[in-house]
């Protein structure tokens, strides 16, 4: 039984793609790359759902009691995973430290600290914030903030027992017992009327992840980092394969190849599933490897395959159908490479690709999730990370296959009416 002429270009298409795969399998590589380069910047703290400890410089000039309990309010506690502190010799080795952005913040701690504090005097301890960072300067002057105001609060509770320390250490005396006794009484009913600052150490945040089992495995926070992040790098590479491989057509126009299958027995609407039977073939082989090596190389799991089949056809048929509907339009291959390479770069930004839509505001969202990259990254990273059913992505599936049927259409008109001329 002979082979049906749409199966026949395809498959020719296809064969001379695998002969001469060259510039598919570099872009092939673009994902992997980028992975592994993002892996290696954020290290796995950011992989574990942390952020890398900010670290913060102290200046200790003052080397009393009262300044060395200003280092322990970034390293005590919950705080210590967020913060690394590190003492600064002077204010020029900060600055050095500053201009290779190897601190979030300076604090120093003023000579006389100790002194104003016994003293009843005003006192202030200085933050230099790096302007070269943003996040976590702003998280040192917030916990530098609340640990003076913690502390100006247990002055005032105290300021009884520490006159009486200021008088007894002017006199010159030795205070007696009673005395002795009679101050740490002070501090330590100061110290009780603050006892229930004390549950401030006692809150913490617990993270769930919807659907994400518990795991003891030390592989499996990377493995759901690249889950992440691999979906949108795929998408991304697989709109720029699919010019590359949509431009192959146009140089076959233009050398007057689709002429020739004109003369032949074969229809125009044969030749041109042909052509889009090629494009979302090779798009959906060229899935297949990155989904196999994403097994294999970053331990990704792929649950829902039926979900994931869905995605993965219906943005293969978007892609394909994108880059037809511009080589429909265009009159050389220059100018459809241009206009491809536009609007694949806005609508990655747009929808998601460069950076996760999740990070987006509210509104930015709603549109990026209505773009068929947004929708389909979205409901590839729902099942990879979030462990979405299929109906819980099928908002997602539906968006990207109905760009794709709708650009599809549109394609295959503009293209039936060039075939007519």
């Amino acid at each position: 039984m002979a082979m049906p002429p749409a199966l026949l270009i395809a498959g020719h298409h296809l064969r001379r793609l695998i002969r001469n795969p060259g510039l598919v399998l570099l872009l092939l590589a673009i994902p992997f790359t980028l992975a592994v380069i993002e892996y290696a910047a954020f290290g796995r703290t950011v992989a574990a759902g942390k952020l890398p400890a900010a670290r913060i410089l102290v200046l200790d000039q003052d080397q009393t009691v009262v300044s060395r309990l200003v280092p322990q309010l970034f390293a005590g506690g919950d705080l210590k995973a967020s913060f690394e502190v590190v003492s600064a010799a002077d204010i020029e080795t900060a600055r050095r430290q500053f201009a290779r952005n190897q601190a979030a913040a300076l604090v120093v701690v003023p000579e006389g600290l100790q002194d104003a504090v016994l003293a009843g005097r005003p006192a202030a301890i200085q933050l230099a914030k790096n302007p070269l960072q943003t996040y976590a300067p702003e998280m040192a002057q917030g916990v530098l903030e609340i640990g003076v105001l913690l502390g100006n609060g247990l002055y005032a509770q105290a300021q009884k027992p520490i006159t009486r320390i200021r008088e007894t250490t002017a006199s010159g005396r030795t205070p007696t017992a009673d005395e002795i006794a009679d101050i740490a009484r002070g501090l330590y009913e100061a110290g009780r009327r603050l006892r229930n600052l004390d549950m401030i150490n006692r809150i913490t945040v617990a993270v769930k992840r919807p659907g994400r089992p518990a795991s003891s495995s030390a592989w499996s926070a990377p493995a759901t980092f690249f889950a992440y992040v691999f979906p949108g790098l795929a998408i991304f590479a697989l709109l720029f394969i699919s010019q590359s491989l949509a431009a192959r057509l146009l140089r076959d126009r233009m050398r007057g190849l689709q002429r020739r299958l004109a003369i032949t027995p074969a229809s125009r609407w044969q030749i041109l599933a042909g052509g889009v039977l090629y494009l979302i073939a090779a798009l959906l082989l060229a899935l297949v490897v990155l989904a196999v090596l994403g097994v294999l190389i970053f331990g990704i799991q792929l649950r829902n395959p039926a979900g994931l089949l869905l995605v993965a056809v219906g943005f293969a048929v978007f892609a394909a159908s994108l880059q037809l509907l511009i080589m429909s339009l265009a009159k050389t291959d220059r100018s459809a490479s241009f206009v491809g390479t536009v609007i694949i770069l806005v609508i990655s930004l747009v929808g998601g690709t460069v950076m996760p839509a999740e990070s987006f505001p509210a509104w930015l969202q709603r549109i990026a999730f209505t773009l068929p990259n947004g929708a389909a990254q979205q409901g590839l990273v729902d099942m990879l990370v979030h462990q979405r059913t299929l109906a819980g992505v099928g908002g997602r599936i539906l968006t990207t296959w109905l760009w794709g049927l709708v650009v599809l259409a549109g394609a295959l008109m503009l293209e039936w009416r060039r075939l007519r001329v």
